[in-house]
Order: C-alpha cells, then sequence, then structure tokens
C-alpha cells in the first residue's frame, strides 16, 4: 500500500498563532549625529561686498553707453593697438584726448585695474594694509593709481617739451592711452568671473593678458622712438625703461614695505 504524505496540521497545537521573530533594522529616519560645538551666534560673512558689484554695474553701463554713442570710435581704438595704420586713421578722425570716449573708457581702466590689483591681493599676496577696510584700501589702490599715472604723464610731456619732440611724445601717449583703454576692456568680464566663481585661474589669465599688453605696449613705445634718428637705440631703451619699468618696481617695493 502506497505512503500517503500530507501536511502536519498546526491547529491543534496553535502552532498558526506564533508571531514570526523581529528582525531590526537602521531607520533612515534617524536623527543626524552632528555634535554642537559653539552655542555662541557667528558673524555672517558676505560671498563678496556688494560694492564690488557697484563697481561692475557702473563699468558695464560705462561700457554700453560708449558702445552704444561711439561705437565707430571705440572699434578704431581696438583697431588702432593692431596695427599703426589704424593709428594714423585714429588721429585723422580727431583728437582722442579731447573726446569723451578716452575719459569714460579710462574710467573703465581704472576701475578695472585697481580691482585687478585688489583681487590679486586677496589670492596671492593676501597683505594687509594698515587694516585698511576692504572698500578703502581699494579706493587707496584708485587714487594711488591716479596719482602714478598724473605724475607718468606729466613726466613724458616735460620730457617731450625739453627734448623738442612733440609729435613723437604725442603718439607715445596716444599708445599708452590705447593699450590702457584695451586691458579695461578686456579685465571687466574676466574679473567678474574671477569674482564671482572665485577662480584662481581665470586671475592669473587675467593677469597674464595685462602683462602682454605691457610688453606689446613697451614694443610699439620703441618703435615709436625709432622716428627720432637723433637718439641712439640705447637711449631709447633706458628711456623707456626709465619711465614703464623703473616706476613699477619703486611701487611694488613702496608697498612691500608699508604692509
Amino acid at each position: 500500500m502506497n505512503n500517503i504524505i500530507c501536511s502536519h496540521d498546526t491547529t491543534l497545537n496553535l502552532e498558526s498563532l506564533t508571531m514570526p521573530a523581529q528582525v531590526f533594522t537602521r531607520s533612515p529616519f534617524s536623527s543626524h549625529s552632528l555634535q554642537t560645538r559653539n552655542l555662541q551666534p557667528l558673524e555672517n560673512h558676505q560671498f563678496q561686498p556688494d560694492w564690488i558689484l557697484g563697481i561692475f554695474f557702473l563699468g558695464f553701463i560705462i561700457l554700453a553707453w560708449t558702445n552704444f554713442f561711439y561705437s565707430k570710435r571705440m572699434k578704431q581704438i581696438i583697431l588702432a593697438s593692431l596695427s599703426k595704420r589704424f593709428i594714423n586713421q585714429l588721429v585723422r578722425d580727431g583728437n582722442l584726448f579731447k573726446e569723451r570716449i578716452s575719459l569714460s573708457l579710462a574710467v573703465v581702466y581704472i576701475m578695472s585695474f585697481s580691482l585687478l590689483i585688489y583681487q590679486g591681493n586677496q589670492f596671492i599676496l593676501k597683505l594687509s594694509l594698515w587694516n585698511f577696510h576692504e572698500i578703502l584700501f581699494y579706493l587707496l589702490i584708485v587714487a594711488s593709481l591716479l596719482a602714478f599715472w598724473l605724475i607718468k604723464i606729466g613726466l613724458i610731456s616735460m620730457l617731450g617739451a625739453i627734448f623738442k619732440t612733440p609729435a613723437t611724445t604725442h603718439y607715445y601717449l596716444l599708445n599708452l592711452l590705447i593699450f590702457s583703454i584695451l586691458d579695461g576692456i578686456l579685465l571687466l568680464p574676466l574679473l567678474f568671473c574671477v569674482v564671482y566663481l572665485k577662480s584662481g585661474i581665470l586671475l592669473y589669465i587675467s593677469l597674464s593678458i595685462t602683462t602682454i599688453l605691457f610688453i606689446f605696449r613697451f614694443v610699439r613705445g620703441f618703435l615709436i622712438g625709432l622716428s627720432l634718428t637723433k637718439f641712439s637705440y640705447l637711449f631709447l631703451f633706458v628711456y623707456l625703461c626709465t619711465l614703464e619699468i623703473l616706476p613699477l618696481l619703486m611701487l611694488i617695493k613702496l608697498f612691500m614695505m608699508t604692509s
């Protein structure tokens, strides 16, 4: 007779009422494991001061206004940095030193280059000059840069009057103005990214562009001086080094000593 396999009846011994064993797992809604270290209120440090945004706002407004009313002249200034032929065209169309566009773009250059120095100190040097507030430190840089250019332009004009080279002096000052304007136009959008992206790479790119434009300006100034046949090349080189490089080295040395 075949064996009949049947299921075990658990009704009589009440096995069906037995509760399964509980398995405990870690809940995803458990409390955090952070520990309080300081119950005192902390000062709220802003990502960037509001006055820097105001500088960018004013700078871009000036650029937009200049490009709207003097777009042709602005294009001539940019092209004049590439070729002497465009400089001659720039001179034929008027005296750039007496036009509004030179004043507006010079303001952009002063604001941009001063902000470049300020950000360079924030990222690289990290010096505290007499414990000045941030905006006061920036205004000090602006005032120093204005004084530097006024002294430099006055010195160049005086030397031009002494050596009786008014035409060459005019072209040399025009060369300084052209490259300074171009530097300010390029620096403003780059510094906007440097400030709000906190990018050290973009800061070094901005410094590199300023250095390249300085070298181009120096070479162009030397070529302008070659038109004066009564001076030797060595004299022109020493003259340019005295006007361009020596003042920068003196300012850097003074800044390092007072910081």
